[in-house]
């Protein structure tokens, strides 16, 4: 996630002043404990959590920037507190985000209780190391590669995040599809078998479309979108950054970026960018199909573990007299399957 402050009115410089002099007087103290490193400064609540995260900033900031074109060398700190937060006041929110990187005061805030600290500051020290090309990159899409990138420095976390951005890029685009395939014993002896397809929906309740991912900036503390239609757009923005680097790499993506920019654009056109998806004049459907080609066995695996009554809902409406014994369930076997796949992961209860 990344803050920006944005422009203001020449005749309301002087307010803005005075707010933000006001503002100063109400931020957050940094944490007691303190590490410094040749990459930057880790405040945090503990010695030892402030250590582990400066280690790993030592870690991570080389590969970051020998990984993508175009980076910047700043100073900056990184602090880990229990909510990420500038302000003692309410200020902008993030109630959900596991951490974010302030451009003002050069700073990273993490959230101490993140499911991956490694993760999370790699994907805030990508926000906190483009370069100038990389703001031609519309909307959402320098989330995605944050999240791209994040993936690469961290795998151990890879498999949750893409699970969690591409389940959630289904919910614009009508929700994620399986095929479950249960089978059983009956007591006669005799093999009772069904199949179901489960449409999963998320809570989204804004009319989205896929290709609004170019247009806005859910990354962004002034953006006003839900909940869920934030998580959308950042699963979409990995898609479609994931789908472009796996035909043209990173340089292919930064590429555009540079042709862009020489060409006098303010972004890279939209048109080029879902060419290079190969999602050119693609319908809602052939989105949720990518979404599908993207999600593989691990994937699915937490998913159904994320959502268990795919299997349990399905369970009791086709084998209401078997959903009524623990001992009759642990015979009951599973398949899941993504639709127009080769993906089959099998499930016992």
């Amino acid at each position: 996630m990344l803050l920006r402050l944005a422009t203001r009115p020449r005749g309301l410089a002087a307010l803005f002043g005075l707010v933000s002099l006001l503002a100063s007087g109400c931020a957050v103290l940094p944490p007691d404990a303190r590490y410094d490193s040749p990459a930057g400064t880790v405040r945090a609540a503990e010695e030892g959590q402030a250590a582990l995260v400066g280690a790993q900033l030592e870690d991570l900031h080389p590969r970051v920037q020998a990984l993508l074109p175009d980076t910047v060398q700043r100073d900056f700190e990184v602090w880990v507190q229990d909510e990420p937060r500038m302000y003692l006041f309410a200020g902008p929110s993030y109630e959900e985000a596991d951490g974010f990187w302030a451009e003002g005061p050069s700073r990273i805030h993490l959230r101490a209780s993140a499911a991956s600290l490694e993760r999370t500051l790699a994907h805030e020290l990508v926000h906190a190391s483009l370069g100038e090309s990389w703001t031609m990159l519309p909307g959402t899409l320098e989330e995605g590669l944050c999240d791209w990138v994040s993936a690469q420095l961290v795998p151990e976390g890879a498999c949750e995040m893409r699970a969690g951005r591409l389940s959630a890029a289904s919910f614009a685009t009508g929700g994620l599809e399986f095929d479950i395939e249960l089978s059983t014993p009956s007591t006669a002896g005799i093999e009772l078998s069904v199949g179901a397809r489960v449409l999963l929906t998320g809570g989204v309740s804004e009319e989205l479309t896929p290709e609004q991912v170019f247009e806005v900036r859910a990354g962004l503390s002034t953006t006003r979108l839900g909940s869920g239609a934030k998580k959308a757009f950042y699963g979409l923005s990995y898609l479609v950054v994931e789908r472009i680097i796996e035909r043209r790499g990173i340089t292919g993506l930064h590429g555009m970026c540079l042709q862009a920019q020489q060409a006098g654009l303010e972004r890279i056109p939209d048109a080029w960018l879902l060419r290079a998806a190969e999602l050119e004049d693609a319908s809602p459907l052939d989105w949720r199909h990518a979404i599908h080609e993207a999600l593989g066995p691990d994937e699915v695996r937490l998913l159904v573990h994320a959502y268990p009554e795919l299997l349990r809902g399905t369970l009791e409406r086709f084998f209401e007299d078997l959903a009524e014994s623990e001992d009759d369930l642990r015979l009951v076997r599973a398949v899941v399957r993504i639709p127009d796949t080769e993906v089959a992961v099998p499930f016992r209860f």
